[in-house]
């Protein structure tokens, strides 16, 4: 499955990586394997398949021979248990959308407790980490180019909120460009990347339901990749509860690959498969969860430099 920024392993070598993992061969060599030996022993594999796995990784720049063993390089650092989110990459987070793809079956679609978990796995600290990895591996022209497409929809605004974050590589950009800007988030997602952003004058607001914002009353809401992870229903009150927590006139950007207008909506729509919730949506149907909401004047306009749109909505002035 192809990372996010179009640059990452081709399929090849996430199966590599993919296969490393689920049997162990990584944990292992990255605690304490340094030998194929080593990794047969540790994992159950049998001599030669660990050899060859070995020689695979080192092949694609993940190991290298020291002496009379092999260490990882700083390409497999997303692999190693870190507590910065900043080092992990995407790569990660795509093999956990590899692990939750082999699950599909009749036993696990449609269950809702899967496909939550799947999505916001609070019991799995890792795969969250990994989530929040990937997020903060947005490249920084797509970053910046949606950020200037925000600022250019609402060019007076000063009070941004940045709904459902993630990492907050978005907000900290309206910061950069003198914006006053609130991360809103769940718990379990601020308490790993809080202490990033410490010093970066990045607030943050704390919720637990993800179709809710507090009432912030902000000029400016932007959801980057956001309205494609959840179904219909929950766009529409996730967008009427932003445009409660806009101040009368304030605008509402909606930031994400569209599937009538961008390449990149195929991958949206195989990793929200893979999630089991969410999906590319088109212009048309965001529009119109925009309208629903209460939101005029909507307008879908492309980033230039990117293969995401940016889908615009504003609150009627002198309406409370």
């Amino acid at each position: 499955m192809p990372t996010r920024d179009g640059t990452g392993p081709d399929h090849e070598e996430l199966l590599l990586l993919w296969s490393a993992r689920r049997t162990g061969v990584l944990d292992a060599l990255t605690t304490t394997a340094g030998t194929a030996d080593d990794v047969a022993d540790e994992t159950g594999l049998d001599r030669e398949t660990s050899a060859r796995f070995v020689r695979a990784l080192a092949d694609d720049g993940y190991l290298r021979r020291v002496g009379g063993e092999y260490e990882v390089t700083n390409r497999a650092l997303g692999f190693l248990a870190t507590r910065d989110v900043r080092s992990i990459g995407a790569t990660p987070r795509a093999l956990d959308l590899l692990d939750a793809m082999a699950e599909i079956g009749p036993d696990r679609a449609g269950d809702e407790g899967w496909t939550r978990d799947a999505e916001r796995p609070d019991a799995d600290e890792r795969r969250l980490r990994h989530r929040l990895g990937a997020h903060t591996a947005t490249p920084r022209a797509t970053v910046r180019a949606g950020v200037t497409a925000a600022v250019h929809a609402a060019p007076d605004a000063d009070r941004v909120v940045d709904v459902y974050g993630g990492s907050g590589v978005y907000a900290t950009e309206f910061v950069r460009r003198g914006r006053a800007t609130t991360l809103v988030e769940s718990r379990d997602v601020l308490d790993v990347v809080e202490p990033m952003l410490a010093g970066q004058g990045v607030d943050t607001v704390e919720t637990d339901e993800p179709t809710a914002v507090p009432v912030v009353d902000a000029d400016l809401a932007v959801l980057a990749d956001v309205v494609q992870r959840h179904p219909p229903a929950a766009d529409r009150r996730l967008l009427q509860s932003v445009h409660d927590a806009l101040v009368p006139g304030g605008a509402v950007v909606v930031l994400e690959p569209l599937r009538d207008r961008s390449p990149a909506a195929r991958r949206v729509a195989v990793e929200r498969l893979a999630v089991g919730r969410g999906d590319a949506y088109t212009s048309d149907e965001v529009e119109a969860w925009l309208g629903d909401a209460g939101f005029v004047d909507h307008e879908t306009r492309d980033v230039p430099g990117t293969t995401v749109q940016a889908v615009v909505g504003r609150r009627e002035r002198g309406v409370d």
